[in-house]
C-alpha cells in the first residue's frame, strides 16, 4: 500500500469526530473545517515521520489542536489589532439551549480542563491516546479528567442558579 494511501485509511475514520473537536474548540464551523483540512494536509506531509508503534489517532490529533491553536492566535492577532484588544461577541444570541449552557460552563473552565475534556468527548480519545496527545502521564490523564468532570459539572450546576 502506498503512503499516501496508508494514511488516507488511517485518517479517514477520524474526520468526523476531528471536525467535532475542531468546532468545540474553535467555535466557528468553518474555521474547524480550515483546521481540520489543514491537519490532514500537514499530517500527509509528515506522514514518514509518524511511529507506528504509537497511536495515529493520537498522533493526528496532536497535528489537530496544534492547527485549532495556530488559527485562534492568528485571529486574536487580527482582533487585537482591529479593535484594540476588545473581544467581539461569538453571536451565539441569546437562547440558552442545553447546548449553549454546555459550552458556557466549559468555558469557564481552566485550560487545562477544557483541552482534556474536549478531546476525550468531541475527540473520542483513549486513556493512553489523551495521555500521547497531551504528553502527559497516564496516571495524570485519569486525575485530570476526574477534576475537570468535577469542575464542569460544578460551572454547569451554577449555569442553572442563574
Amino acid at each position: 500500500m502506498s503512503s499516501a494511501r496508508d494514511y488516507a485509511s488511517r485518517l479517514d475514520p477520524l474526520l468526523a469526530r476531528g471536525a467535532g473537536y475542531a468546532r468545540a474548540l474553535l467555535r466557528d464551523r468553518h474555521n474547524a473545517e480550515d483546521a481540520v483540512q489543514q491537519a490532514a494536509l500537514r499530517g500527509l506531509e509528515r506522514f514518514d515521520t509518524f511511529d507506528r508503534t504509537r497511536s495515529f489517532k493520537a498522533w493526528w490529533f496532536a497535528i489537530l489542536h496544534n492547527c485549532c491553536i495556530d488559527l485562534l492566535r492568528q485571529k486574536r492577532r487580527i482582533l487585537t489589532r482591529s479593535m484594540d484588544g476588545i473581544d467581539l461577541p461569538d453571536g451565539s444570541g441569546t437562547d440558552q439551549s442545553a447546548w449553549e449552557r454546555l459550552d458556557a460552563a466549559l468555558r469557564r473552565l481552566a485550560a487545562p480542563h477544557q483541552e482534556i475534556l474536549r478531546l476525550r468527548y468531541f475527540g473520542d480519545m483513549s486513556y493512553r491516546e489523551l495521555a500521547e496527545a497531551l504528553q502527559i502521564p497516564a496516571g495524570t490523564v485519569m486525575s485530570r479528567l476526574h477534576l475537570a468532570r468535577k469542575a464542569l459539572a460544578e460551572r454547569f450546576h451554577e449555569e442553572d442558579m442563574t
